[in-house]
């Protein structure tokens, strides 16, 4: 289960819009997407501790397993 669009709303605004690993505001990278650290099949959850705010281009390094 994902994070309802409202929460995902606040939380952009929280992180002040800036991705949480490369520090970009949004207007500049794109709309800022939830990671979780740990994945779901690994029992990951939407929890905050477990979740962070990255742009497109992180998030996408991420999954391609450039970051652990």
């Amino acid at each position: 289960m994902s994070l309802p669009n409202k929460k995902i709303a606040l939380l952009r605004e929280y992180v002040g819009f800036l991705c949480e690993e490369c520090r970009r505001h949004e207007s500049k990278c794109g709309k800022l997407q939830v990671h979780r650290m740990r994945r779901g099949n690994q029992g990951g959850t939407y929890q905050l501790r477990n979740i962070k705010l990255l742009c497109p281009d992180c998030h996408h390094i991420y999954h391609a397993g450039e970051w652990n």
